[in-house]
């Protein structure tokens, strides 16, 4: 019998100073068997930082051709492809043309390869978006997940301040290509 997936529910206020935007969201999110804490955690800070109304969460992972999170208009036309971890160019180029915007955050181990051996290829992109989330942040996080949360979050001028009421973690989310 296959495993099942893991629920996760996590309250998040969210206060995105430099985009005026303030919410508060209660989020119920399945971690696949396959899928690591870390990319689990980058799923939920990824929505916080593209956060919209109607934003939401795909299958994901479980779902190969669609975003991790993603905004649609009323003709179900992807108009915000946001996704998480280290995609191929051609992932990417594939989202470019299927999104009007589209948003990958970028984390592992192996992230400064992958930007040398693919940032160059993807600079023909006009609605590109990538940041890095770093592995450090993550790895910190992790020790706090529990499968129920509660977050704060405040993203100010490149900067993420993030508190689960016991911890507070700061780090900078790095633009990496912005079109």
């Amino acid at each position: 019998m296959a495993e099942k997936s893991t629920i996760y529910r996590i309250s998040i206020n969210l206060s995105d100073i430099d985009r005026g935007v303030y919410t508060e969201q209660q989020l119920t999110l399945a971690c696949h068997p396959s899928e690591t804490t870390e990319r689990l955690l980058a799923r939920i800070i990824a929505f916080s930082l593209c956060y919209e109304d109607a934003l939401e969460f795909t299958k994901g992972i479980c779902e190969g051709d669609s975003p991790d999170i993603w905004l649609r208009d009323f003709d179900q036309h992807v108009e915000h492809w946001v996704e998480v971890g280290l995609p191929t160019p051609e992932r990417i180029q594939e989202a470019a043309r299927r999104a009007k915007r589209v948003t990958f955050f970028l984390y592992g181990q192996h992230l400064n390869r992958w930007q040398q051996m693919h940032l160059e290829k993807l600079s023909a992109l006009t609605n590109l978006q990538l940041f890095s989330i770093p592995n450090d942040f993550l790895t910190a996080l992790v020790k706090g997940v529990s499968r129920k949360m509660s977050w704060s979050v405040t993203q100010t001028e490149g900067t993420l301040y993030l508190s689960d009421g016991t911890n507070d973690f700061i780090t900078s989310i790095e633009p990496i290509y912005h079109t």
